[in-house]
Parts: structure tokens; sequence; C-alpha cells
């Protein structure tokens, strides 16, 4: 189960390389480096189950969050690929893809590197409603026992929503024209 992350409270234009390194290092190259230590005894064995912790925000970009985003779209793109790869070894890949839940994940938040005036009335507002996304969101005992199901599942599938959003928001996006999902999008975040 490879469930380390960070998360950032910052405009693209406001995250420095350094600090957008820093995120793709812990949610992405992170499971790399441990994926690719287990697979070799996994291979030998062939058997194994690899669970991934990405994020709604890995099918949807989430504004004022942008590389926490990127590094989740990376991943997965990275556990699509590598479940196909590993199927003639009786490996199997997944994901978890979790919306808001009551966690303090967002006492962690990487601030912005530097700032910009013409974003701080966006950024505020960004900050303010994910907090309050947060605090209003579901147990976090679902996201376990939702994983608890998945590591028991003798035929697991690949990709798992869990949580309302995480239900609702990539549907919408799917049949919603791009301009009317970034209006509700926007509406939904508090945005002008």
């Amino acid at each position: 189960m490879n469930n380390a992350g960070q998360i950032h409270a910052s405009m693209i234009e406001e995250t420095s390389l350094e600090q957008a390194k820093e995120i793709f290092e812990t949610n992405f190259w992170g499971v790399v480096r441990l994926t690719n230590a287990v697979l070799p005894f996994m291979r030998q064995q062939r058997s194994g189950h690899i669970i991934n912790m990405s994020s709604v925000a890995g099918l949807i970009g989430a504004p004022g969050q942008g590389f926490y985003s990127a590094s989740k779209f990376a991943l997965e793109g990275y556990s699509e690929a590598l479940s196909v790869e590993l199927d003639p070894f009786n490996i199997k890949v997944s994901l978890v893809e979790p919306g808001y839940f009551k966690t303090n994940f967002n006492q962690a938040m990487l601030q912005p590197t530097v700032t910009y005036s013409d974003y701080d009335a966006v950024r505020d507002v960004i900050f303010s409603s994910v907090q309050g996304a947060i605090a209003q969101g579901d147990n976090p005992d679902k996201v376990a026992k939702a994983i608890a199901r998945i590591a028991s599942s003798s035929s697991p599938r690949l990709r798992y929503r869990v949580g309302n959003e995480a239900q609702w928001l990539p549907r919408l996006r799917a049949i919603l024209p791009d301009k009317l999902f970034r209006f509700g999008a926007r509406k939904r975040l508090n945005l002008p």
C-alpha cells in the first residue's frame, strides 16, 4: 500500500520548480521506488497486489493544487500501465481515488514559494474552500475499510472511487460540456 502524500495550496505560477519536484518526489517517485523494491519478490512468487493511493484530483485538475493533481495524474497513468505489464505474473495493481475526507492532511499543505497579488483573492478562496471541503468530508474510516476490502479481494479492479465527490465529479466531467463543468467547479470553489 503506497499511501505517502504531499499537498500544496498555491497557484501554479506561485509554485517553484523545487517545490513542484518535492511534490512529485513524494507522490509519484516515492511510489515508483517502493514498487520497484517489492516487484522482484512478487514476480518470484508469481503473486502480489500493489495498492496506490491516488485522488479524485488525479482525475480532474484541482485549481490551487495543480502540481498535486499533476502528480496524481502521473500516478494514474503509471498504475494503469503497470497493471497490464504485471498481468502475466499474477500481480494486481489497484488505485484508491478518494475525494475529500476529514483528515489532517491539509495541515501540512505546502504554501506558495512566491505570491503575486493578482492571485490573492482566488488563492484565499480556494484555500478556504479546500479547508471547508475537508472539514465537511466523510469519515476517513470509509477509506480504510475500502482499502481492507480491496486488499482482500480475490479479483481486484484497477480503480476504486471512495467518497461522494469521487463518485459524481468524474461522471459530471465526462458528460458535461467543458464550459458548463468549469462553471460548476468555479461555483463549488466559490470562485468569481
